[in-house]
């Protein structure tokens, strides 16, 4: 048995919790048993250098923060993603390697997200989930801010989005959350006709007006695939509420049937 190297056990544990994987996945990733993990997290044991040396081929880990905690968790990439290839910048933000970790645009982060989207170094700042069935390509989440598209998407839920590349093949009626410099809003792209470089864009809630929008203006696009909600729950009450008026004006509405037959 190789001799372990002394470190902090917490930076184990702080790592596995940031990439959002369980101790057998974690365990799996460095290639050692949950076993052997378990006793790492909770200091009983050294960490060797065989599995430093596996944090950083397979998860892409600084060792010297491992062990020292010093410098940055993960390293950077020699070659910088080309800002220009947006697709590659997407596909850079703080993963490692085949771990397809997400990063979320909170309500409170729109602004920032305007101002830093092609920032590779903004977008390692937003936190990060795992998504099943959102393995391989190019996603970003987004809480989505104000009622325009209710009854579709409710306020505060979170919409997964893929990137799209090429606005101008995203068919009419598509659901889609747009990314400008005055915001960033969930929307129904049209096309006109004959020209494809001014969308129509639509709201699902008819109390909200259509618009019209020149694509040379739009910063991002992303096609939305499927959201994160807890407000079915709520819409359950709405409709509970709305049964019982319902069946009230019922009621009333016999009783005048039979007022008006006993007169």
């Amino acid at each position: 048995m190789k001799k372990g190297t002394k470190f902090e056990p917490k930076r184990i544990t702080m790592l596995r919790e940031l990439l959002q994987l369980s101790q057998v996945k974690f365990a799996e990733k460095i290639r050692i048993s949950q076993g052997a993990l378990s006793q790492i997290e909770s200091g009983k044991s050294q960490i060797s250098l065989d599995t430093l040396r596996n944090l950083s081929n397979e998860l892409n880990v600084n060792c010297n923060w491992v062990v020292n905690g010093v410098g940055e968790i993960f390293y950077d990439d020699t070659k910088q993603p080309d800002t220009t290839d947006k697709q590659k910048v997407f596909i850079d933000v703080k993963k490692a390697n085949d771990l397809s970790l997400i990063p979320l645009v909170q309500e409170e982060a729109h602004a920032g997200y305007i101002d830093g989207f092609e920032s590779p170094e903004y977008i390692k700042t937003l936190k990060v989930y795992q998504i099943p069935g959102f393995e391989n390509g190019s996603y970003r989440l987004f809480e989505i801010d104000g009622e325009s598209m209710i009854p579709t998407i409710y306020p505060r839920e979170i919409v997964i989005c893929e990137f799209i590349e090429d606005k101008e093949l995203v068919e009419n009626g598509t659901l889609c959350v747009v990314i400008t410099k005055d915001g960033i809003v969930a929307k129904r792209i049209h096309y006109y006709e004959n020209d494809k470089k001014l969308l129509i864009l639509k709201s699902d809630n008819s109390h909200f007006k259509t618009y019209s929008l020149e694509s040379n203006k739009i910063l991002e696009l992303w096609k939305i695939k499927g959201k994160i909600t807890s407000v079915f729950i709520e819409s359950g009450l709405v409709d509970a509420k709305r049964m019982e008026k319902l069946e009230n004006d019922l009621e009333m509405l016999k009783k005048e049937v039979r007022m008006l037959s006993d007169r």
